[in-house]
């Protein structure tokens, strides 16, 4: 669950490109030679791997600068109140988890366009301070977790994927066996 919202940093932009570049390389091995090799074929060889790795490179870190803001300025309230159901506080799961979220004068929409309103938007799940869901549901299946324990936070966000002003959340502290 990898969402590309946040640009990579020059260094991280850098380490993709040359993870890539050496990763195509490998695949493609452009200097091995065969006897029906011409200029072209060679060339091609060359500029496929380097291609593929500009492309990697673009995908994994969007080729821009990031714009990210955690000013909620201007942005409207919500009357909505937020539940965690499960996993409820204290309790000891296994590494597969299903989140359930209960909202309060509000709903869940699958659309990301159109006029915000204050009682539609998504739910926002933050496993230890990282986000890992941006669900269209009040149900969530999180997979693989680690063992000890883990910090979840549901915060309902506006249909633009931005938050309210008044940025209603809930969050439980729950435990993964090990």
């Amino acid at each position: 669950m990898i969402f590309a919202h946040v640009r990579c940093t020059r260094p991280e932009t850098l380490t993709t490109a040359t993870v890539a570049t050496v990763i195509a390389l490998a695949l493609f091995r452009p200097w091995r030679r065969s006897l029906t090799d011409t200029r072209a074929t060679t060339t091609t060889r060359f500029v496929l791997p380097l291609l593929l790795a500009v492309v990697v490179t673009l995908g994994g870190c969007g080729g821009g600068k990031a714009k990210v803001s955690t000013s909620t300025a201007g942005r409207p309230t919500t009357p909505v109140q937020v539940t965690i159901v499960q996993p409820t506080a204290g309790q000891v799961t296994q590494p597969n988890v299903t989140v359930t979220v209960e909202l309060t004068g509000g709903k869940v929409v699958d659309r990301t366009t159109g006029p915000l309103k204050p009682d539609e938007g998504h739910i926002h799940l933050s496993v230890d301070s990282k986000l890992v869901s941006m669900a269209y549901k009040t149900t969530q299946d999180l997979t693989g977790l680690a063992p000890g324990p883990h910090t979840l936070l549901a915060e309902f966000v506006a249909i633009d994927h931005a938050p309210f002003r008044n940025r209603p959340h809930a969050s439980v502290i729950f435990t993964v066996a090990g």
